[in-house]
């Protein structure tokens, strides 16, 4: 495939062919079974998927936990991070480390007392005892988000078994662009969207971080993040199809979080 025209007249083809046995058992075999039918050559390596764009399959109705990226606040923005703060607000952990792995959601602390505050232009990570220990930009999580997901299409899938083996129907697929701040609000406001400490302390006494974790709950939610929403899989030429942004109602603004 050299053009998305190319890709997306491939998609229709395999809607086209209906259930489709997994070429691979267990969860990734539905990735692994719709590359296989693209022509989609499987690596390890980050970066887009075909023809320029990042390809995320789904199973339809599944919620899944899944990291949309790691990323350390701003050094100017966290007065009360890392080493310190794992000392000061950390615990001991099962291998007698001192550790603090907590995941964190707005507006009420979670038990070791931290939660997420927000305003329109910026998510700040507070203890309830300390106050704000960091602070993210809403442009800089911006920049973060389109680094991982410059163009994302998303495939759904309905499935079934036949003869015990799970079979995939691949027929909804939509090209999503563009952060959209406001929403991204919204899904953590319910706590769709959270972040995960994830920090312990070594022997040596420095702090060992595997990555500040925003994650959203259910990966099925992740196209409301996108200000763009294209539908690839209906009966209308590629040409045809017109860009829908979203708009927010009043009562999912900025101005009443």
């Amino acid at each position: 495939m050299e053009t998305f025209d190319e890709f997306v007249s491939r998609l229709r083809e395999i809607k086209q062919a209906g259930y489709i046995e997994t070429h691979r058992k267990g969860n990734t075999g539905i990735g692994k079974t719709l590359e296989d039918r693209l022509g989609i050559e499987e690596n390890n390596i980050p970066g887009p998927d075909a023809v320029g764009v990042e390809l995320k399959t789904m199973r339809r109705g599944s919620s899944s936990l899944t990291t949309l990226f790691t990323k350390e606040p701003p050094r100017s923005e966290r007065p009360f991070w890392g080493t310190k703060m794992v000392n000061e607000l950390g615990y001991v952990d099962d291998k007698g480390r001192q550790a603090l792995k907590v995941t964190i959601r707005p507006d009420n602390p979670n038990n070791k007392g931290f939660y997420l505050d927000y305003d329109e232009t910026s998510v700040s990570v507070v203890h309830e005892d300390v106050g704000v220990c960091a602070t993210y930009p809403l442009d800089f999580l911006q920049d973060r988000f389109e680094d991982k997901f410059p163009a994302l299409v998303m495939v759904f899938a309905d499935t079934k078994r036949i003869d015990g083996t799970e079979h995939f129907w691949y027929n909804q697929a939509y090209h999503l662009d563009g952060f959209d701040a406001n929403a991204f609000l919204n899904l953590m406001r319910e706590g769709v969207i959270t972040l995960d400490l994830r920090m312990h302390l070594k022997e040596s006494g420095a702090n060992r971080n595997r990555g500040t974790a925003w994650r959203i709950m259910d990966e099925s939610r992740l196209d409301e993040a996108f200000e763009e929403r294209v539908s690839l899989l209906d009966d209308t030429e590629l040409d045809e199809i017109p860009v829908t942004r979203k708009t927010s109602s009043p009562q999912n603004t900025l101005d009443d979080f």
